[in-house]
């Protein structure tokens, strides 16, 4: 019986052509092979699964290759296969992460001094070189200095940066793309015609959307999902294996975000809970459809990574909704992101992050408020119930008398005689506009502390007694400023601050103009 090989070791690309995604690196490796400008250090850097282990093997065949150094190597001579199979005695595959330490380098180094067994190069290939110990990187060094002229260094890593400058600056650098959803999604259409099993498109783009540009991770996800469905491979099974959601229920929560409906948004996170799937998986869904409908807003013609069935209703969204508030919707979306990830309990930080998506349409309604425009409807969501006014309640008639005198009265019928003893001892008490002066020169520092801390008592004994709506203690006893009375008026009557005033409710309680 013969071993099952899995599909992302059957379709490892065997020559450049075949590489999908990495146009760039093929033309520089291409390019410096035809003009003879071979490198004796190369560092491939990338995402993982996106061809650095493999472009490797290519180049080393191409250097290897009997036709070679060539662009195209035959595949056909014993180089080319020994190198396929694995069994080159002149290339090496070392994993750094288990060969880090100095002694590894050390016996490295006593390899590369000796000629190649039979093919033109010996290649090392160093895969995750950046686990290389301190020490270890130290050893390297030297002989990246001063390389033997039949050693060719090829080092891969996911993280550059952890690279000391003294071994990036002596490797040719060959950084690799993220491999675009649409042609991992075409690979995979074409691995499973070939393969001879049916292949769902919406299953593809979302294989795609869930590997984020790492066809490795695509091809071995399709495997899973190919023996968990028995048959066609379609979305729900894909969404099954991965706990993803199905695509229909990410445009539902979409539309209800659109819509400014917040239960029925709410509503869709519990439903994926009970179902057993990750709410951040549904989150991670629902930015990426925002970023596809930012795209399609800005450009109709712009690859998304959704079915084509449901492309016309994302690019219809985007076009009601505009290029300028789509930013502003995903720049939230992306804050959410950071609430999520950060969550002890990833389920609640989703609702809090969807729940505040929902309630855009009503920050525009205050934005066109703000803006003397009128608030239109969006989407067809809800305005919220206007807050009925509290029944008018007849101001009491002013009594007759002082204000001093009126003032301390409310004191009194409100049960705060000792608060008004003090009013009562202060030296004057004038009304300006709305605004009642408490002039306390001469008066002990206590008495003074004590009225200052009962403003909000005294305000509401002014207003019972017909007085003004404000009380300020003037602890110098001089007299208000007409002034600071004028830029008041000034201010209330800004039509802003009354906009403001209307949108929010409240009152302005104080005024200062600085020089």
């Amino acid at each position: 019986m013969t071993a099952y090989q899995v599909l992302a070791r059957r379709w490892r690309p065997q020559r450049f052509e075949d590489l999908v995604g990495q146009d760039v690196v093929v033309r520089t490796l291409r390019n410096a092979l035809s003009s003879g400008q071979i490198a004796h250090a190369y560092l491939f850097s990338g995402l993982r699964g996106v061809g650095k282990t493999t472009v490797a093997r290519l180049l080393a065949k191409a250097l290897n290759c009997e036709k070679g150094p060539t662009p195209e190597p035959c595949g056909e001579c014993g180089a080319c296969q020994d190198i396929a199979a694995g069994s080159s005695l002149d290339v090496h595959e070392i994993d750094a992460a288990s060969n880090r330490g100095i002694d590894d380098i050390r016996e490295l180094r006593e390899v590369a001094r000796v000629l190649p067994v039979r093919d033109r190069f010996r290649v090392f290939i160093l895969d995750e070189a950046h686990q290389l110990s301190r020490e270890a990187f130290a050893a390297l060094l030297k002989i990246l200095e001063e390389p033997p002229a039949h050693v060719v260094f090829i080092l891969a890593s996911t993280e550059k940066d952890k690279f000391p400058a003294t071994i990036l600056s002596r490797c040719l650098q060959v950084d690799f793309r993220p491999i675009p959803a649409d042609l991992v999604a075409g690979r995979l259409a074409q691995v499973a015609e070939s393969e001879g099993f049916e292949l769902t498109l919406g299953a593809t783009q979302l294989i795609a959307r869930a590997t984020e540009g790492s066809l490795r991770d695509a091809l071995s996800l399709l495997d899973r999902v190919r023996a968990f469905a028995e048959g066609t491979v379609d979305e729900n099974a894909v969404a099954e294996v991965v706990g993803l959601p199905p695509f229909e229920v990410v445009l539902a929560l979409w539309r209800a975000l659109e819509g400014g409906d917040v239960a029925a948004a709410l509503g869709l996170v519990r439903a994926e809970e009970r179902s057993g799937r990750d709410p951040a998986a549904l989150y991670e869904q629902l930015v990426q459809l925002v970023h596809a409908a930012l795209l399609l807003a800005t450009d109709a013609t712009a690859p998304a990574p959704f079915p084509t069935a449901h492309r016309a209703a994302i690019a219809e969204s985007a076009a009601r909704l505009g290029p300028a508030l789509l930013v502003r919707l995903l720049a939230l979306a992306l804050e959410g992101k950071g609430l999520v990830a950060a969550a002890e309990k990833p389920g609640v930080a989703v609702a809090v992050a969807i729940g505040r998506l929902a309630l855009w349409p009503r920050l525009q309604r205050v934005e066109a408020l703000l803006a003397g425009e009128p608030a239109a409807s969006t989407g067809g969501a809800p305005a919220p119930p206007a807050r009925s006014a509290p029944p008018a309640v007849p101001p009491p008639a002013p009594a007759a008398g002082a204000p001093g005198a009126r003032l301390a009265a409310a004191l009194e019928a409100m049960g705060e005689h000792l608060l008004a003893g003090r009013v009562s001892s202060v030296r004057e008490v004038a009304v300006v506009g709305d605004t009642v002066v408490l002039r306390c020169g001469g008066l002990p520092a206590s008495t003074r502390k004590s009225l200052r801390d009962a403003v909000e008592t005294l305000a509401g004994a002014a207003r019972r007694a017909g007085l003004g709506e404000r009380v300020e203690v003037d602890e110098d006893g001089a007299p208000a400023r007409p002034r600071d009375q004028g830029v008041r008026a000034r201010v209330e009557a800004d039509e802003g601050v009354q906009r403001v005033l209307e949108v929010f409710g409240g009152r302005v309680e104080s005024v200062e103009e600085k020089p």
